[in-house]
């Protein structure tokens, strides 16, 4: 993993940077499908309204990312045969959830123009909770992140009215955690970082995000996948441990204490200090 393209070397910002990928490379199936599903079953079957929704009119989305999902070898054809033979929408949604590797949102955009999210399958938050954002326009959703709607609002919602079928747009969010679980649903009151965290306690949280224009649909598909990175591996990367310093430094203090580290973030500046 190559930690110092996913950490830009400049002051923080908010940016739009997209990239080209493929729909096999982001959807399809990985070596490690069997711990994902895994977990993504567990969570489903503990839980599938916390996990998992679908809105009036979200069924066409779902009937294009399961077949999206089966051309790409992201799920088996025996699951893909079950989500053909399931009439109701929503356990169709439950299936695809449980047997697809990464957490996917639908999503429309309404007369308005501004995309809606409609439906899903989010197993893996970081948290935040499915069921507070179903319904809410991209702006709305956006809106609890400091200045992002102020930054980049009209460019994103530009963005998605553009984007073309057949291409995976692609990029990096990150954030820093105490915990290595995928699943921080705040449901689960998963641990926080603390003023004394120790190197040994954060993990660099990745967010790789996709998305793809459905064409029959009229809308898009948001996948999200995690990689879940030891602080102490990324402090063994000089380049990447300046570069995830320099963005600790110059984030302002409204969005650290969003991503959780306002209280943490000298010590971070510390440990990462060259």
């Amino acid at each position: 993993m190559n930690l110092s393209a996913l950490l830009p070397d400049e002051d923080f910002r908010h940016s739009m940077r997209f990239s080209k990928g493929t729909l096999s490379g982001f959807y399809g199936a990985t070596i490690d499908h069997a711990e994902l599903v895994g977990q993504r079953s567990h969570w489903i079957a503990e839980q599938p309204s916390r996990y998992a929704a679908m809105s009036t009119g979200c069924e066409g989305m779902l009937d294009e990312a399961t077949n999206l999902a089966n051309d790409v070898g992201g799920i088996g054809r025996a699951t893909f045969d079950r989500i053909s033979k399931e009439r109701d929408p929503l356990t169709r949604c439950h299936i695809l959830g449980a047997h697809w590797e990464p957490d996917f949102l639908l999503m429309k955009s309404t007369d308005a123009g501004l995309p809606r999210l409609l439906g899903g399958c989010v197993c893996f938050p970081s948290h935040w909770s499915l069921e507070g954002k179903l319904g809410k326009s991209m702006d709305a959703i956006h809106s609890p992140v400091p200045e992002l709607n102020a930054d980049l609002a009209r460019q994103i919602n530009g963005f998605l009215s553009r984007i073309k079928p057949g291409i995976s747009w692609e990029r990096t969010n990150w954030g820093l955690a105490a915990t290595s679980d995928l699943n921080l649903h705040p449901a689960l009151s998963p641990s926080r970082l603390r003023p004394e965290v120790k190197a040994a306690d954060v993990w660099l949280r990745i967010e790789w995000q996709s998305l793809v224009a459905l064409p029959v649909s009229k809308g898009i598909l948001f996948g999200i996948r995690l990689q879940i990175v030891p602080l102490v591996t990324v402090m063994q990367d000089a380049d990447a441990k300046r570069r995830l310093h320099r963005a600790l430094a110059t984030m302002p203090v409204e969005m650290a204490r969003y991503k959780g580290l306002g209280e943490c973030r000298e010590k971070l500046l510390e440990l990462l200090a060259p």
